[in-house]
């Protein structure tokens, strides 16, 4: 008699695993039905429109501004990629300013996101006009006869801030006054010379976005914070003058930076007195900075 409850038990088991298997088959099959095949983008296209271009001028007005569309089949999302730097654009459009003076090529490539991570990508080159001549006022109140030597404005609040793109003003954050004095750039400086140079005096360290570290010798950290007075040197380098969308704006040679090292190295100015200038800086990831300067 046990040795028949322990055949019937076991049977009962084996037949109970084999059901289990089937529902798991049965359910494995059908999952797979569901998500169906996962297809790349198709028949990607990449148009661009050189503002201010014309027959007279096919390299557009100066502004050095145009604007990309990028179009595909089965994409879900697209981005841009420029100079190493991604701009994700979920409508296939979007702008770029070219602001190095002369006529130059550039390659902008366009990447159709698809399901289940596909890719599919575009290259086009274009070839633009930039050309910005500042006013004789502008160069004056920058760097006078000979030089100017610029800090930030410590004691006055708002020196450094940090919104959305769109903002005008610096939502997130805006830095009460003397509150950055350990962050290494407050007692920096930048000479800026009439004949297009200047000098950041570092005076040993700087404040450094964590996510663009490795630019200036430093470890990239995905986190969102800032590395404090960071190890930099003082250093020479070139400025100019442009004016990307007509904005005017000083970009700056190799690392250059003011304030915070936010791997970004134009910055428009705006100059709120003879001494005083409001600066903004746009990083990769969409975040607008600012910063208050004032001239010893």
């Amino acid at each position: 008699m046990k040795k028949f409850n322990f055949i019937y038990k076991s049977l009962i088991l084996i037949l109970a695993a084999f059901f289990v298997a089937c529902e798991v088959d049965s359910f494995s099959e059908e999952d797979q039905y569901i998500l169906g095949d996962i297809n790349a983008p198709t028949s990607i296209a990449i148009t661009s429109q050189i503002v201010g271009q014309s027959t007279e001028k096919p390299n557009g007005d100066g502004s050095g501004t145009v604007h990309f569309t990028v179009t595909a089949e089965n994409a879900l999302s697209y981005k841009f990629v420029f100079d190493g730097k991604e701009t994700v654009s979920p409508t296939g459009k979007v702008t770029y300013n070219f602001s190095v003076n002369g006529t130059n090529t550039y390659v902008v490539t366009a990447v159709a996101l698809g399901v289940g991570g596909t890719t599919t990508s575009v290259a086009t080159e274009v070839t633009v006009f930039a050309s910005y001549k500042p006013s004789a006022e502008f160069l004056q109140k920058l760097h006078g006869a000979s030089s100017k030597k610029w800090r930030l404005e410590k004691e006055t609040g708002g020196y450094v801030g940090v919104g959305p793109v769109w903002q005008t003003w610096p939502e997130w954050y805006s830095a009460a006054p003397n509150s950055r004095t350990d962050y290494g750039s407050d007692d920096d400086t930048w000479t800026i010379r009439k004949d297009g140079t200047f000098t950041h005096t570092t005076n040993g360290g700087c404040a450094v976005k964590t996510e663009w570290a490795d630019e200036v010798g430093g470890v990239k950290d995905p986190a969102d914070n800032t590395y404090k007075n960071f190890a930099i040197d003082n250093y020479i380098g070139t400025w100019e003058i442009i004016a990307p969308g007509g904005v005017e704006s000083i970009q700056l040679s190799g690392i250059g930076h003011f304030g915070l090292y936010t791997g970004t190295h134009v910055y428009s100015w705006k100059f709120t007195g003879d001494n005083k200038a409001e600066l903004t800086t746009v990083d990769s990831t969409g975040r607008k900075w600012w910063f208050k300067l004032i001239a010893d």
